[in-house]
């Protein structure tokens, strides 16, 4: 069975995505209204959570450039999502009050905060959770609010386990019905990528008003260093990861392109950090400064990385699970020098809340976790063999 080219529909999200193709989007859409899948392109922007974007770039075409059904559809997810959102915002500013009522600091990560920052608007970006910055110090007492807020542990853990993932990872995930919270005290574990120091993180941050309060967020450079790690950690499988740096970078003009760069560098994470921006020059045609673009273009991998990512984010309506050996190639890749490797081999044989739960060990058997968990990867990469 042949394979189906659906280059226009792909071509058209990320004309939908990038702010600066009103006028080719219409285009497209007015001269190949017959050959569109529209099924295909919905299913394929609500893979990369990009239905919010499109649905506005939608709007403002002529109803005869879109068929009815199609915008309908378009519209109906908006509005759950913007209905959805709203809960959110609602309750993160209960959460923040019940943090701040026993003298808990908190910073807002991503999410809505991302979304006000970067968008304008609280309803352009779809978010499934909610991301909270504790001081380390305040992590326990921070579990008790959220305890005493309805929330429980994603993972069955003990007090001593939960100990054991304060030093090996750097947040713990807490359910109440639908809604999400991630507890953080780092922005990503320190194994993985040194982004920020704890002490940089809290002295240098910004501020958004969401529901009529001003709630604390990241710098706007902490910000996109940490969505540059982040997007790299999980294989910038969804647009509108990069959607998020095109968006970041457009509506700031004070970010300290040197100081970011030299970062990056003492944290042997240069790659990685330039992988974000390369990604959304490549796809949504952002404007880099010329020294940044010089730099990405003399690092030829990171061209062979975009190539390669830019298939996987379309090569299909549905994202599918990437086998451990492609997540293990691509780390290793965006990273330069082997002290660095070293640090990523570390955590990725770090125990995580899955090794914890699966095994009950006593505290003074913690060590074993250790031992356990190269079995656990061979196991995962068998399965999905």
């Amino acid at each position: 069975m042949p394979t189906i080219n659906h280059e226009r529909e792909h071509q058209l999200l990320t004309e939908c995505a990038s702010v600066h193709r009103d006028q080719t989007d219409a285009t497209t859409v007015k001269g190949d209204r017959e050959e569109i899948d529209w099924d295909y392109f919905y299913q394929v922007a609500r893979r990369h959570s990009l239905v919010p974007i499109v649905y506005r770039r939608l709007e403002s075409l002529r109803k005869e450039q879109i068929p009815g059904e199609v915008f309908q559809r378009f519209r109906k997810d908006y509005q759950e999502n913007a209905a959805r959102n709203l809960i959110f915002v609602d309750e993160l500013t209960a959460l923040l009050n019940g943090l701040q009522a026993v003298g808990i600091d908190a910073i807002v990560f991503k999410g809505p905060a991302l979304a006000v920052a970067a968008y304008g608007d609280v309803n352009l970006r779809r978010f499934v959770d909610l991301d909270l910055i504790v001081r380390r110090a305040d992590v326990v007492r921070a579990i008790e609010v959220l305890k005493q807020s309805g929330y429980v542990p994603s993972r069955d853990l003990t007090a001593e386990q939960q100990a054991v993932l304060l030093r090996t990872q750097h947040n713990l995930q807490f359910t109440r019905g639908r809604v999400i919270v991630e507890l953080h005290w780092q922005v990503s574990s320190q194994l993985f990528a040194s982004t920020v120091t704890a002490e940089e993180l809290w002295k240098n941050l910004s501020t958004v008003e969401l529901n009529g309060r001003t709630v604390n967020t990241l710098a706007t450079d902490d910000l996109l260093f940490a969505l540059c790690v982040h997007g790299s950690r999980h294989l910038w499988q969804r647009l509108a990861w990069i959607c998020d740096i095109d968006r970041l970078i457009r509506t700031s003009g004070t970010i300290d392109w040197t100081a970011l760069s030299e970062r990056a560098r003492q944290a042997s994470a240069e790659r990685m950090f330039l992988l974000g921006p390369a990604l959304a020059a490549r796809l949504l045609a952002t404007e880099l400064p010329e020294s940044i673009a010089k730099v990405i273009a003399r690092d030829e991998r990171i061209g062979a990385l975009c190539d390669e990512i830019r298939a996987r984010l379309f090569d299909g309506p549905e994202q599918s699970a990437l086998p451990l050996l492609t997540v293990i190639r691509f780390n290793l890749l965006i990273r330069s020098g082997w002290r660095s490797r070293i640090r990523y081999s570390r955590f990725l044989f770090a125990p995580t809340d899955s090794d914890l739960e699966a095994a009950r060990l006593k505290p003074q058997f913690h060590f074993l976790y250790y031992v356990l968990r190269p079995f656990r990867l061979l196991h995962s990469a068998f399965r999905q063999h």
